[in-house]
């Protein structure tokens, strides 16, 4: 008995480890190959961490939101391929309350095929949380919080 449950713990364990090394955002982002790390949505800049915001943003204030990973290329596992952007991608912005907005179009660009866009909470949003998401077949999202 005691053997199948470290069977169990190497078979639950062993595709964490393999991924150890990605150095991608947090395990609950979207992937775009078995192993590669797909496009995902935070406040950090590409050399900041995966982790997302703690405090919660005012109205009337706004938040930096980058993208990354927005590419069709995978070298997670030893390649030098060049990287290519997908297609341009358009975020919208959900509002406490379900007031959706669309942020715009966004062409990934640089050493993470990532972009970034200034989000306005417009004054008198109610306290509560928003979600940016992006229009991708398995869409990436990020939400903050508004409000104490």
């Amino acid at each position: 008995m005691r053997s199948n449950g470290r069977a169990l713990l190497i078979g639950v364990m062993a595709p964490l480890l393999l991924c150890a090394g990605c150095g991608g955002p947090p395990l609950t982002a979207g992937t775009s190959g078995a192993s590669c790390v797909g496009p995902y949505l935070n406040d950090q800049p590409p050399s900041g961490s995966s982790v997302g915001r703690l405090r919660p943003s005012a109205p009337g204030s706004a938040i930096t939101i980058y993208g990354h990973w927005y590419t069709s290329t995978c070298n997670d596992t030893g390649g030098h391929d060049h990287l290519k952007p997908l297609a341009p991608v358009h975020l919208t912005l959900t509002l406490p309350g379900g007031a959706a907005k669309a942020l715009g179009e966004f062409n990934a660009d640089g050493p993470d095929m990532g972009f970034s866009t200034a989000v306005e909470v417009p004054a008198g949003t109610p306290a509560g949380t928003a979600t940016v998401r992006d229009d991708q077949a398995q869409p990436a999202t990020y939400e903050f919080k508004i409000g104490g």
